[in-house]
């Protein structure tokens, strides 16, 4: 008698586990749908998993957050359909009003999603007012906002905070006229023109209807799935005891040791030590008296908040330059140089840039604390992001 009830209880899982096999294969692409979307396209027949692996040590101490992946597989697989979409929509250069700029354009995965010009280039050859945001730069931008103050998390997705969450960002980046210039009208009417857009949507959405809304999750949800956890501080972090970034790491050179040193006594009341959670979202940094570009202040038109713009994540800053919102530094010596003993006393200066007395707070490094700070932003790089297949360009020729 037990040995049936056994039997009947692995057979019961084993349907069980085969059923959600099936279930787990239902938004794959039957071998009609591979066929068209193949004439133009090199996505893999089973769909790519975008979902998030997050380790403990990402997390913040002593909080509680959702894990990322306990979701149903429907929820996933649509998810994994949306960034697939998202994809091919981040590629597409005839989404844009003269067909030759896409949003791969100037978020190059070598280059961790962002691009080495001072100022890039849109439709008709335009130049954007401000340099490039890497994108590869956080755990995610969903989740890279602080779970532990909401009142450290005001941070938006432009430099000057003009987008409140990333789907508004893409929407800006479609409308601007120095990007794709190109209205919701245009982009469905083009989006029609390739029959492969029919079979994504209705993967990602149910359905094939087009609209800005849809366009925006897809991407963001491309972009939010483009982590980088995967770089030599990572993997010391990782194997440090309680993922304490006060001990030397057991993979980082003497010189990296004392750059972790230098930069979590210097640097990380604005951008973290561990690189995962906002801490600050906005500040002056002290680049020059009158600022050309007011950021945030010019936005609002308010004198308190001149010269005050995003500080952007570090996660693979060796591979972004040129530096700051108007990529007026070409190398890391050069920022490093800026914080040691080029800042100047704006009116806006954040406090964490100032002494007891409201003076900049020069750091002034010698010679060898520069090379060692620089080193240890090098830790920083995780070239495995930036090489994965399911972040390249899918499109053929």
């Amino acid at each position: 008698m037990k040995n049936v009830t056994a039997f009947i209880c692995l057979l019961f899982c084993l349907l069980v586990f085969f059923s959600c096999e099936k279930e787990r294969n239902l938004d794959d692409y039957s071998n009609e749908e591979y066929a068209l979307i193949s004439q133009e396209l090199t996505l893999p027949q089973v769909v790519n998993s975008y979902q998030l692996e997050l380790k403990e040590h990402f997390l913040p101490p002593g909080k509680t957050y959702p894990k990322v992946n306990t979701v149903s597989f429907g929820d996933i697989y649509s998810n994994n359909n949306k960034a697939t979409l998202g994809r091919v929509l981040f590629y597409d250069k005839t989404l844009s009003l003269d067909r030759n700029v896409s949003c791969g354009s100037c978020h190059h995965p070598e280059r961790a999603f962002s691009d080495d010009k001072q100022f890039s280039e849109g439709v008709g050859e335009v130049i954007t007012k401000r340099n490039t945001l890497a994108l590869a730069t956080t755990l995610s931008f969903k989740i890279s906002y602080s779970p532990i103050d909401p009142s450290l998390s005001r941070s938006k997705f432009s430099w000057d905070d003009s987008a409140a969450d990333l789907p508004q960002q893409v929407k800006n980046a479609f409308l601007s006229e120095n990007e794709m210039n190109i209205e919701e009208e245009e982009i469905k009417q083009r989006i029609s023109e390739r029959p492969f857009y029919s079979i994504l949507f209705k993967k990602a959405f149910g359905t094939d209807e087009v609209n800005s809304d849809r366009i925006a999750e897809s991407i963001s949800a491309f972009v939010d799935a483009i982590s980088s956890v995967n770089s030599k501080f990572d993997k010391g972090l990782e194997s440090a005891a309680l993922f304490s970034v006060d001990k030397d790491f057991y993979n980082f050179t003497a010189e990296e040791n004392e750059g972790k040193k230098l930069y979590n006594a210097n640097c990380a009341s604005c951008h973290t030590d561990k690189h995962n959670f906002t801490v600050k979202a906005t500040a002056n940094n002290g680049l020059e008296m009158e600022y050309s570009d007011n950021g945030i202040g010019g936005r609002l038109n308010d004198p308190d908040f001149y010269g005050v713009f995003k500080i952007p994540f570090l996660r693979n800053i060796e591979l972004t330059a040129p530096y700051m919102h108007d990529g007026r530094f070409e190398t890391l010596e050069e920022v490093v140089d800026h914080y040691s003993e080029g800042i100047v006393n704006h009116s806006n200066l954040s406090d964490e840039l100032k002494d007891e007395n409201g003076n900049p707070l020069l750091l002034n490094f010698n010679q060898e604390e520069k090379s060692a700070l620089v080193a240890y932003l090098k830790t920083l790089t995780d070239k495995e992001v930036t090489s994965d297949e399911k972040f390249l360009d899918p499109f053929k020729g």
